[in-house]
């Protein structure tokens, strides 16, 4: 297990699992995840789940392919998948209301912080110390958090800041002592790989994760198209018609169904002249 998984990565475990079970041991907190969880079982939800894994699984082979990845990046590749890709998956729903987000994505994965947490990770120490470690940074950072959430304890919250800024000084410290120290264990393919896989999957996830935004903006906008009409085929007709003529100027789209009522999705004919209704109104407006 040890040769698996370094033990940073137990101590975090450990102490996620203590959180876990005390969260299970509260009524509320049960109710609340079996709605998360309920609510995560919905077929759609699912499906892009499935989609972006398969998406990432041809990442993964693209990787491969280039000698930038193979089955000793596994683990750093579910981590990923799990801390990062879903996050990401999670946060599609907000990216067209955060300007220039994929630029931004993509700087960040090249920041510093990332360098540095990489040098970090290196070198860990006993299991007892990680396990003292991240408990204290854990809420360090809690504390902090919590603190800046109210004006009277502004002070407190810059202490906590301080703290963990010179407890980040102190690890990057031990991290390049140990990277002199272990030079040549350091400068390896296998090290380079580990740097490199989880920005690459990063980047080449975009994509996708720009088509799943552009899909939950439409959606969003045409699921009232279900209730002018209970057609199926008028349904999809409306959706197609109403993507085409508009684009991406989703403004106008959901003006649009604003504008229309039920008699408008009668037929193909009525949905064409309720678009052309909606321009001719538009324009004398203007």
């Amino acid at each position: 297990m040890v040769q698996i998984f370094s033990n940073r990565e137990i101590a975090l475990s450990i102490w996620l699992f203590v959180f876990l079970f005390w969260c299970f041991t509260q009524q509320e907190v049960r109710d609340s995840i079996k709605g998360v969880l309920l609510a995560f079982c919905h077929r759609s939800i699912l499906t892009i789940f499935s989609l972006m894994a398969g998406y990432i699984y041809l990442a993964v082979g693209l990787l491969s392919s280039a000698g930038l990845w193979d089955f000793d990046q596994l683990k750093s590749t579910l981590m990923w998948f799990f801390f990062v890709a879903s996050v990401e998956l999670f946060r599609a729903n907000s990216i067209g209301e955060e300007k220039g987000y994929f630029v931004k994505s993509i700087k960040n994965h090249f920041k510093l912080l990332v360098v540095l947490e990489f040098i970090v990770a290196f070198q860990t120490f006993s299991l007892a110390a990680e396990l003292i470690i991240v408990l204290i940074s854990t809420l360090v950072m809690f504390i902090m958090v919590v603190a800046e959430s109210k004006e009277e304890h502004v002070l407190v919250a810059k202490i906590m800041s301080r703290i963990l800024s010179n407890f980040g000084i102190v690890m990057v410290c031990f991290g390049l002592y140990f990277i002199i120290l272990k030079f040549g264990e350091f400068a390896q393919l296998k090290t380079f790989m580990n740097f490199t896989t989880p920005i690459a999957l990063s980047i080449l996830l975009l994509p996708f994760i720009f088509v799943i935004s552009v899909y939950i903006r439409y959606e969003r906008i045409l699921v009232r198209v279900n209730i002018y009409t209970e057609d199926r085929f008028y349904r999809i007709y409306a959706k197609f018609k109403g993507i085409v003529h508009f684009k991406n100027n989703y403004k106008s789209l959901n003006d649009w169904l604003s504008f229309s009522c039920i008699s408008d999705f009668e037929s193909r004919r009525s949905i064409n002249n309720s678009i052309v209704k909606f321009n001719k109104n538009r324009a004398d407006i203007v």
